[in-house]
């Protein structure tokens, strides 16, 4: 009798535990973790949680991908299922986690009259490397003003930037003008002056003749935001 019990309860918590990870699939598109599991489905502990993983893969209800986060598949599941994705581009989970590179944010770049950008070392943002083709050192500006709407970049975006000091005539860079004002503009390499030309029909060039200290700090790559106009 108390065989029977016990493989009731297993059987009823591993019926839990399939469909948990079940909804959590169809709404997030991606397995959960153990943890995950364990908080969900109330287990004390991951080993418990792992003991009934164990049970559903030996019913052939799950496949796992050994140790790897993440790696649980549901064999056979039929409703609402998450988009494909091809696996030439994204094999398991892991590949999008490790694709994944920490951006230092650096403070204010202006995209109006030119200021002084302050740093703050101590912020970063987790962005997809892949995606924004994070090559060589790159950071991170808040956009102030709206002087570059017009291919829009809008004031409160974050402009990413690639860090080096050589442009082409019409790229878009982060200048540091006199030492200590920086700004973000289209540039022009005109030989006696360099002119930064704003992208916005209200505003004039900034013209920085060869007297006036100036410095590319990067080249604009990619530009984020967290809302819709």
């Amino acid at each position: 009798m108390a065989k029977g019990k016990t493989i009731e309860k297993t059987a009823e918590k591993c019926a839990v535990t399939l469909e948990f990870i079940k909804k959590f699939v169809d709404n997030n598109g991606y397995p959960p973790t153990v943890r995950e599991i364990c908080a969900q489905v109330g287990f004390k502990s991951t080993a418990s949680a792992k003991y009934y993983l164990d049970k559903l893969e030996e019913q052939g209800a799950i496949k796992k991908g050994g140790n790897k986060n993440r790696a649980i598949e549901v064999v056979g599941k039929t409703d609402s299922p998450a988009p494909k994705v091809k696996s030439d581009n994204i094999k398991n989970v892991d590949d999008v986690f490790k694709n994944l590179v920490n951006i230092p944010m650096l403070g204010n770049v202006a995209a109006g009259a030119p200021l002084y950008a302050d740093v703050e070392n101590d912020s970063s943002y987790t962005i997809p490397g892949d995606y924004f083709n994070c090559k060589g050192q790159m950071f991170l500006l808040n956009v102030k003003g709206d002087s570059m709407k017009n291919i829009g970049i809008l004031n409160g975006d974050m402009v990413l930037v690639r860090q080096q000091e050589v442009a082409r005539d019409g790229d878009v860079i982060v200048a540091q003008i006199d030492n200590n004002e920086v700004t973000l503009k289209r540039f022009y390499n005109c030989n006696t002056y360099i002119r930064l030309r704003p992208e916005n029909d209200q505003m004039s060039d900034i013209i920085v003749t060869s007297d006036r200290e100036f410095r590319i700090l990067g080249l604009a790559v990619g530009l984020m935001r967290n809302k819709i106009f």
